[in-house]
């Protein structure tokens, strides 16, 4: 008989971590696992891609940091109890994220309480918050992290217990084949020109103001950047003042992303923080040259030299050189890509890393059964 899952996230949008949250979803072997997703208002079209995915979908009331956020434990406590799940799985933007959520499977006394935790910035921490998340590590049953450096941010600086921390990579679904590339596509892009394209929200994490300077410092490369965001704005203005506006194309929200990385001559990601990026792994999947930079969980996908070009957060200088050097040499763009899409078929798939997971879930409840 399928175990039932509950997966929680109070994010209201559609980003990398709730990409992976689909992926999952869509990969569990529905004979082992039930899956529902528990969501806040505002994360409806989440929930309608969730639904068609075959999960049981149900909107529940946000509980924010503060007084309001705890006075809705007690309800959330009371419906899973009612629902009576073997797993709570929270998917966390941030390591601070869901912990009344959390607090309530606890209480609810869920079998399998995990959480995974896709990113860790660099953010102020004060004593209480810090004491009130150590003693919340205490009664999770296992967090998970994307990648080995935000387990070590997890466990250095907040003091949660790395005998609870397990590292699982986020994993994508590998084309059958290369996909193809759409010419009138490309050409409307870039024409004749070599083509980088980015797949990233437009926030000061990813880094796309370093990605419009290096446009200036790349003559001749067509850059399209795919996504939006609050930094959207400022960054079309920062291409006009660089003169680069002709050559930065900033397409916003796309429902063809796969023929746009497709169309590309390089993949780049100029981040200056990253858990595990789905856009680069993405992108590596699809054969594609990737030039990113050396931070973060980055580090753990794309070997400098050998899957792509790593350099330096916030030299604009050594991406234009990275690109450039890629646009101009079919041949070595071409190796980089092929190993990308070969690391991606060995290391990062989708079931494989599902599999990881669920083998999780049955250790925790192994573990809780075994207490009692």
């Amino acid at each position: 008989m399928a175990q039932s899952v509950c997966y929680f996230t109070d994010s209201v949008e559609v980003g990398g971590a709730e990409r992976a949250l689909l992926l999952l979803i869509g990969s569990l072997d529905r004979a082992s696992w039930r899956p529902t997703l528990l969501f806040n208002r505002g994360a409806e079209a989440l929930a309608e891609e969730a639904a068609r995915l075959g999960a049981t979908v149900d909107e529940v009331p946000a509980a924010p940091v503060g007084l309001r956020g705890a006075r809705r434990v007690p309800g959330l406590v009371g419906r899973l109890r009612r629902e009576r799940f073997d797993v709570f799985h929270a998917h966390l933007a941030w390591p601070l994220a869901a912990k009344y959520p959390l607090a309530a499977a606890i209480g609810a006394r869920v079998p399998a309480v995990v959480a995974t935790v896709h990113l860790a910035p660099e953010f102020a921490l004060d004593r209480s918050t810090r004491l009130q998340h150590r003693a919340l590590s205490t009664a999770v049953g296992r967090y998970v992290a994307v990648s080995h450096d935000v387990a070590a941010q997890l466990a250095a600086r907040l003091g949660w217990p790395p005998a609870k921390i397990t590292v699982i990579h986020n994993g994508v679904r590998l084309p059958a084949t290369e996909p193809r590339r759409d010419e009138a596509l490309r050409n409307s892009l870039a024409g004749a020109a070599p083509l980088a394209v980015t797949v990233a929200r437009l926030t000061q994490q990813k880094g796309i103001d370093t990605l419009v300077r290096a446009a200036a410092d790349a003559p001749g490369v067509q850059f399209a950047v795919v996504g939006d965001g609050p930094e959207r704005t400022r960054l079309e203005a920062a291409a006009r003042s660089l003169g680069v506006a002709d050559r930065v194309r900033f397409l916003g929200h796309r429902h063809d992303v796969p023929d746009l990385v497709a169309a590309a001559d390089v993949f780049v990601l100029p981040s200056r923080w990253e858990g595990s990026s789905l856009a680069l792994l993405e992108a590596m999947a699809a054969g594609k040259p990737v030039v990113a930079t050396a931070v973060g969980g980055t580090r753990e996908l794309v070997t400098d030299g050998e899957t792509g070009i790593l350099v330096p957060p916030d030299d604009a200088t050594a991406l234009a050189d990275a690109v450039r050097s890629l646009a101009l040499d079919a041949t070595r763009a071409g190796a980089l890509g092929a190993a990308a899409r070969a690391r991606v078929a060995a290391e990062f798939e989708i079931s494989a890393k599902t599999e990881a997971l669920t083998d999780l879930y049955r250790d925790v409840l192994k573990a809780r059964r075994g207490r009692g």
